[in-house]
């Protein structure tokens, strides 16, 4: 170490951070808190350049040992590169490559420098890398119409948030380039290949950003602004060679030449850095604006030198168009052709098989928000859509030095944790709302493993810790005294779990460490079972203190019978995400472990039988042969298609016919053809039915008429080719059968997996039903939606989870309780694109047909929250039930609603008529405007409401209110000045207005 320069903080971070002899896991900073005292936390947790400057850190420790320190001027890790390591190889160079400065923003001089290119250190090993492409629209032509100003800041928004390793960009200018090197997260993390002097972007270039240290950067020149830029990145394992490529399109008389050109230099550099070195060829990934579209010679080109298009390899049957004019108004702008074409790739050249593409998006889709651009149309970030590629990374180790393990992919926002049960957090909490900074942030629990994996992979470490933890008993803890950790600033008082049998609490740690290893710590000497109360300065006798709280202290007793996976989001405290419980017994064949569950389903009367659906299909022919003796035919959809109905199904159906026959006479005619009084015309539902029953079935009867002029044909082909020609009613009658289909096509493949999604979606909507939460009407989710959500689950589980009933059945409540709403739910690649939009997208699930549609549109703010709620109860009763094993665990998911679940006070809704008839009519119209009111009444933001099924049919319709905190009982006040008067009266209106209102019906509101 020198002595006339001692190594700043800033560039110890970085040596921890990049150093692949460095396990980041280990560290800790420590930093002055402006409060008169140093603290602590965890290296990863750190962010460089934000709220903590550099000169406020003042020491970094590796578990107890100090390795840096500013005041006392320790400084353990530099040189520390062993005298044997060899020297890095020399830069490959590449015939018409030459070599660029990369670029580095150092905080301490405030500006961009040429950063020092250290080959010899790798990042830590990552299981996946994650590269985007974007080309950004330079405005050199027709700037007038393309409002850079707007587009520059939402472009780099949409970069920020792809969060991804390497960014290639295409067409960057120096203004572009300008606001680039301006943004904060730019300047934290990222190695440019250009920075504020360079000249590669005049008039317009590539520049590559990257979060890994940039080992070499080059480029190739074919014309002013025309060229390759490539640079050398050094992983674990191997080194990873980027390019990014912008080809000359054909709006160039000469574009397929000097694309040949330019297609050739890239197979060259490919072919010299895998003929260069001894050691084995590099993996190469190129990502760029290749300006040619599939099937073109270029792509035979790529193909055949072993670039992989990570597009077609991932998403066949998609066509990825990341420039399509009639999506895009910028492109609109731009094209000469106006053809929509794939141009912009991700390709991809593992000799090594060690990078291999995962998955592959879009983004940059939805036009930006704001007043439209300067053509009168929607404004997007650039004529083309982005490309995001996420290749999994498997970090082949040396036989003589296995590579460290991975740590990067470990956060600090979610942890595996032994939680006490409620009845004991009294006395622990008292003593931690006085002591622990953290008490808001924490439950009382018992850490296990922290930092851990993050919460898209819980499933997967739910699934290994299951397996591993089959033969470990629950057993018993004491909380009996105390103990305490001392660190730098201050000291952490805890209580010692004292365990029974004894050990059991270690042997279950270590349990879990060989079945997770990488998220194995080594820091603070091994597992020191603990939980904690509370901090205490080094300045007190903290042997006095502990003392005077052990002569207060009562021994606290529990039993452990299962372990938490918890996590938190932004500020909001942890939550119980998973439980596992202990000593799950060895598993048992399917059957076993469905046969308590279909017991409770039968209980219930949730199982379909066959006599009930061979009914059904009786009274579906005899309703065929009347709609075709009235020149109809009859398709019916929905869960009598599917093979889903059960007891006490109704069955949905369209009938269409000729042009000749509207619907009002379709009605009429069948009307006759029926026996009265068995079916009735709803000519004013949103779309107009035929209500009607056969041999105890009950139909839905929708129609629509087949435009003049187009004779007879299946209901799919009438869609596809004069789908624009129906009626918005009769389109929307003819999308309900389409979406079953393309339910059908999507769960029917597999005979063993249709059989588990009919039994799944029957749990589900008997769940639903019992919840009260299965009604599209009421503002909850329709069978459509349950049937999407179950289909969903059950096309994308995991083999594991498709053993069972009962483990598919968990896997749907894991899946949802924590699904990232409004994060749509597709089923197919075409409604894949679906991006929400308002308030009536809270919980989109988007039906299979196109046009994209949410089928869950009348979910509102507090209903979201209901179904919110009841997801996550539901996957903690299908956890417990499936470890127990029994018919009354399982029967507890089917339990309705308790009056201690419900609000004590509600809105009574009922129907008063001359006729059964008149009021079946009346409470039909309540039943499909009460979302109008549930709207009203949240437009007081105070107010939260909870539509409630009737306890039977005819009942009146309850709407339940509730405030959620004591201050606001005001908006529950009845007084004419209200707004929960207000929202009742508007309603009350809307029913007076109502045109077909029956005679002497009456709508009650109490």
């Amino acid at each position: 170490m020198s002595q006339e320069r001692f190594t700043t903080s800033r560039e110890v971070y970085h040596r921890i951070r990049w150093d692949s002899r460095h396990d980041a896991r280990e560290f800790v900073v420590g930093y002055d808190s402006h409060r008169g005292a140093l603290e602590e936390m965890p290296f990863e947790a750190f962010i460089p350049d934000g709220e903590i400057p550099w000169h406020r850190v003042w020491y970094f420790k590796r578990g107890p040992q100090v390795v840096w320190d500013r005041k006392a001027r320790i400084d353990l890790l530099s040189n520390t590169r062993p005298s044997e390591e060899p020297a890095p190889p020399p830069p490959v160079a590449v015939p018409g490559f030459t070599p660029l400065p990369a670029w580095r923003y150092d905080a301490g001089l405030g500006s961009w420098t040429q950063a020092s290119l250290e080959p010899e250190r790798p990042l830590p090993a990552a299981t996946a890398l994650t590269v985007a492409t974007f080309n950004v629209l330079f405005d050199l032509y027709d700037a007038h119409l393309l409002a850079t100003e707007r587009r520059t800041p939402a472009a780099l928004a949409l970069l920020r948030e792809t969060h991804a390793d390497v960014i290639a960009l295409q067409e960057v200018t120096p203004s572009f380039l300008k606001a680039l090197l301006a943004e904060p997260w730019v300047r934290e993390q990222c190695w440019l290949s250009d920075g504020p002097s360079a000249r590669t972007v005049t008039p317009y270039g590539q520049v590559l950003l990257s979060r890994v240290p940039l080992a070499s950067v080059w480029q190739r020149v074919f014309s002013r602004d025309k060229r390759i830029i490539t640079a050398e990145l050094h992983l674990p394992g191997g080194t990873l060679w980027v390019a990014t490529p912008h080809l000359t399109s054909d709006r160039d008389a000469s574009g397929a030449s000097a694309r040949a050109v330019q297609v050739e230099a890239l197979l060259e550099w490919a072919r010299v850095l895998g003929s260069e070195r001894d050691t084995e060829a590099p993996d190469l990934v190129l990502a760029g604006d290749f300006n040619f579209g599939d099937g073109a010679p270029e792509a035979g080109s790529f193909a055949r030198a072993g670039f992989v298009d990570a597009w077609p390899t991932l998403r066949p049957s998609e066509a990825g168009e990341t420039f399509n004019p009639r999506l895009n108004s910028l492109a609109a702008v731009t094209t000469v052709s106006g053809v929509l074409r794939r141009l912009d790739r991700v390709l991809v050249a593992s000799p090594s098989g060690r990078l291999v593409p995962e998955s592959v998006e879009l983004f940059g889709e939805a036009p930006l928000s704001g007043p439209p651009g300067p053509t009168g149309q929607a404004l997007f970030a650039s004529d083309h859509f982005g490309l995001r590629c996420v290749l999994r990374r498997e970090v082949i180790a040396s036989r003589e030095a296995p590579s460290a393990r991975a740590s990067t992919a470990l956060v600090h926002h979610t942890a595996l944790v032994l939680i006490p049960p409620d009845d004991v957090w009294g006395p622990i909490q008292a003593l931690r709302k006085k002591h622990d900074a953290k008490f808001q942030r924490w439950m009382p629990h018992i850490t296990l493993l922290y930092p851990f994996v993050p919460e898209e992979d819980f499933e997967t470490a739910e699934a290994i810790l299951v397996d591993a933890l089959q033969d470990v008993e629950p057993f018993d803890v004491t909380l009996s005294s105390f103990g305490h950790f001392e660190h730098r600033a201050n000291a952490t008082a805890w209580l010692r779990p004292d365990v029974q049998p004894s050990g059991a609490l270690s042997a279950l740690h270590a349990k879990i460490v060989a079945a997770l290893p990488e998220c194995a710590s080594s820091a603070h000497g091994g597992f020191t079972p603990h939980l904690s109360v509370g901090q205490l300065p080094l300045s007190a006798d903290i042997a006095r203190t502990l003392a005077e709280w052990q002569r207060a202290w009562r021994p606290l007793k529990f039993h452990v019978g299962e372990l938490c996976l918890i996590r938190r989001k932004g500020d909001t405290p942890f939550e119980v995400i998973r439980r596992i419980p202990l000593a799950q017994a060895p598993r048992a064949t399917p059957e076993h472990e469905d046969a308590p569950l279909r017991e409770a389903l039968a209980s219930i009367g949730a199982i379909a039988s066959h006599e009930g659906h061979a009914a059904r299909t009786e009274a579906v022919e005899q309703l065929r042969q009347h709609c075709e003796r009235i020149g109809t035919t009859l398709h019916p959809y929905g869960s009598y298609l599917l093979g889903t109905d059960g007891a006490g199904s109704d069955v949905d159906a369209v009938a269409i016919g000729p042009a000749n026959l509207p619907r009002d006479d379709f009605a009429r005619a069948l009307l006759q053809e029926l026996a009265p009084g068995t079916a009735r015309y709803v000519a004013d539902a949103a779309i107009p039915l035929v209500k009607l029953s056969l041999g105890g079935v009950s139909f839905d009867l929708a129609y629509t008429s087949r435009p003049e002029g187009v004779p007879p044909e299946e209901p799919l082909t009438l869609l596809a080719r004069h789908g624009e020609r129906l009626d918005p009613a009769g389109l929307r009658a003819v999308l309900g059968l389409a979406d079953t289909l393309g339910l059908m096509d999507a769960v029917t493949r597999d005979a063993e997996r249709a059989a588990r999604f009919r039994t799944l979606l029957h749990a589900v909507k008997a769940w639903a039903r019992a919840r009260g939460i299965y009604s599209h009407a009421l503002g909850y989710l329709g069978g459509l939606s349950w049937t999407l959500l179950a289909a969903w689950a059950c096309t994308r589980a995991p083999s594991d989870a498709l053993r069972s009933d009962a483990s598919l059945l968990v896997h749907f409540f894991g899946t949802f309780a924590s699904w990232p709403w409004p994060q749509p739910v597709t089923l197919t690649p075409e409604t894949s694109r679906y991006r929400p939009e308002g308030k009536r997208d809270l919980l989109p699930v988007i039906a299979p047909a196109l046009p994209a549609r949410n089928t869950a549109r009348n979910v509102s703010r507090s209903t979201f929250r209901i179904i919110r709620e009841e997801l996550l109860r539901a996957r903690e009763l299908v956890a417990r039930a499936r470890a127990s094993r029994t018919p009354g665990a399982w029967a507890e998911l089917f339990q309705p609603l308790t009056a201690n679940e419900v609000p004590t006070l509600s809105l009574r809704l009922s129907a008063d008529a001359p006729t059964a008839e008149a009021r079946e009519v009346v409470e039909g119209w309540i039943l499909g405007h009460v979302t109008a009111l549930v709207y009203r009444l949240e437009g007081d933001r105070r107010l939260s409401v909870r539509p409630l099924q009737p306890p039977r049919a005819g009942g009146a319709l309850l709407i339940g209110l509730e405030v959620r905190e004591a201050r606001d009982m005001a908006a529950l006040s009845w007084r004419p000045s209200g707004p929960l008067f207000a929202a009742v009266e508007a309603f009350r209106a809307s029913f007076q207005e109502w045109t077909h209102r029956p005679p002497g019906a009456v709508l009650q509101i109490d």
